[in-house]
């Protein structure tokens, strides 16, 4: 019985220092990598923001409050955030992270369109997909590539009447880029916010 008291006591000593040094570690690394993924974020949004004619390269970015602007992301517990682009004091486009439930995860696309909505560029931020699958979303020539030049009407799968191709043996995850981004251009052309659309920057 003391034996096992005795273990139990170290065992006890133990996982109280491990938590310990977790936490330690968590608290120490905690603001290095939201500060990396906040970087990541802002060389994206400048990557994405350089496929939109007339950005060039000193684009500033200013985020939107936009009356009326609904959630497509509701269901990814998410919402729809706009950031407009501007060159030299004049708006030239937009730019939002679609959010779309994968296979396995809840996949993030930087979208870049410009004031009429077309979409000039987009970038995989983030998915947790099968590899050698649904992973390969993130390569632009699979999927997102083709989604360039197109507004929402044009964004449909092949399965669903459209004419982009999925991915081989990914569907789920290519319909769930596929509808996110559509979903976000549809929501901001209800709020008016492209050309013609009454709304402006």
């Amino acid at each position: 019985m003391a034996e096992v008291l005795k273990l139990g006591a170290i065992l006890m000593v133990v996982a109280v220092i491990a938590a310990g040094s977790l936490g330690f570690v968590n608290d120490f690394t905690e603001p290095i990598i939201a500060q990396q993924k906040e970087q990541a974020k802002l060389l994206a949004m400048e990557s994405a923001a350089s496929t939109i004619p007339g950005a060039g390269e000193e684009a500033a970015f200013d985020s939107l409050s936009i009356p009326g602007l609904g959630n497509p992301y509701a269901s990814a517990d998410e919402t729809l955030s706009v950031v407009g682009v501007y060159s030299e004091g004049r708006p030239v486009g937009y730019l939002f992270i679609a959010y779309g439930k994968g296979y396995s995860s809840t996949v993030q696309t930087m979208v870049a369109c410009g004031l009429d909505g077309v979409i000039t560029g987009t970038r995989i931020l983030f998915q947790q997909e099968t590899p050698g699958l649904g992973a390969n979303v993130a390569d632009p020539a699979r999927l997102t590539a083709s989604f360039t030049g197109r507004a929402a009407g044009g964004l449909l799968l092949t399965r669903d009447g459209g004419d982009i191709d999925a991915i081989t043996g990914s569907t789920v995850t290519s319909r769930a880029v596929t509808q996110s981004v559509r979903r976000g251009l549809e929501a901001m052309s209800d709020a008016g916010l492209f050309t013609g659309g009454g709304g402006t920057l």
